[in-house]
């Protein structure tokens, strides 16, 4: 029977393995989707399922989810239920990630969500500047024979750049706390 389902139909089908079994639920994406561990976490939130955290662990980002003891997570459940009853996966279409128009939205808070919580979790930041500081000093000592102006160039080209890369990474954090914020999920 595994043979014929496609990848996405195995992660959903061993999701709901781990769902039907367990109050904490692990989905691990060793190529660190957000996206795709949204649309799970969506599909799980359906199920009686609440997110818990996301922690990265190298390349890999792994999402907990903790079932939810409200009565109306327990009614989202049922709801659920029938629909995988009817051969649908809640919210996503048939045999994929893609959320349908009106889960959109709900996945795209709980991608801000992960990749948020995967941020906060990464100190790789630091290891990050000293790679960056290295590099150019790096650069620096290898253009000298160039002459010590385009050595200096060079140096300078490149710390600019990496520091406006780790701005660019800072920023997208603080816009996604503020969006997290602003729908009281922070």
């Amino acid at each position: 029977m595994r043979g014929g389902m496609n990848r996405t139909e195995r992660r959903i089908t061993d999701m709901l393995r781990q769902i039907a079994t367990r109050d904490v639920v692990v989905l691990n994406d060793f190529g660190g989707s957000p996206r795709r561990l949204a649309a799970l976490t969506y599909i799980a939130v359906q199920y009686g399922f609440r997110y818990g955290q996301t922690t990265r662990h190298g390349q890999m980002l792994q999402v907990r989810l903790i079932r939810d003891n409200r009565p109306e997570a327990r009614e989202r459940s049922t709801a659920a239920l029938s629909r995988l009853a009817a051969g649908r996966t809640p919210g996503m279409r048939p045999g994929t990630l893609k959320p349908l128009p009106d889960a959109a939205p709900a996945v795209g808070l709980l991608r801000a969500r992960i990749e948020f919580d995967a941020m906060d979790d990464d100190l790789d930041w630091r290891r990050k500047a000293v790679f960056m500081s290295a590099s150019t000093a790096l650069m620096m000592l290898l253009l000298i024979p160039a002459g010590w102006r385009a050595s200096l160039c060079a140096g300078g080209a490149m710390g600019l750049v990496f520091a406006v890369f780790l701005q660019l990474e800072l920023g997208r954090k603080d816009r996604l706390a503020r969006r997290l914020k602003a729908h009281g999920l922070l």
